[in-house]
């Protein structure tokens, strides 16, 4: 796969490594929000066009040509950096519970 050049291709590759939900804009105007699990940018040796796979909420899987796409946003909460907080909660706490 070859690497991300566009503006709307890099916003799709940091959603692609982003851990939470995005906001994907169509060209024709509705939005949806889901989490962008899959992309390629295509490759000179394979026919199929650049697409983006996504998993809607509601669990819906979609196959979706890049030339669909307007605009790409990082807008649900990143669930690993969720975790770590939680994580570091109960470090805390039990630090907390060994000192008392």
């Amino acid at each position: 796969m070859r690497e991300a050049t566009t503006e709307l291709e890099k916003q799709i590759d940091a959603a692609f490594h982003y851990r939470g939900n995005v906001t994907v804009a169509f060209t024709d105007g509705t939005t949806v929000e889901a989490f962008l699990f899959n992309r390629d940018f295509g490759h000179p040796k394979l026919k199929e066009a650049p697409f983006v796979e996504l998993l809607k909420k509601g669990g819906a899987r979609e196959k979706v040509a890049i030339t669909r796409l307007k605009a790409v946003t990082l807008s649900g909460e990143d669930h690993a950096e969720v975790f770590v907080k939680g994580q570091e909660q109960v470090k805390n706490k039990a630090k907390d519970d060994v000192e008392a």
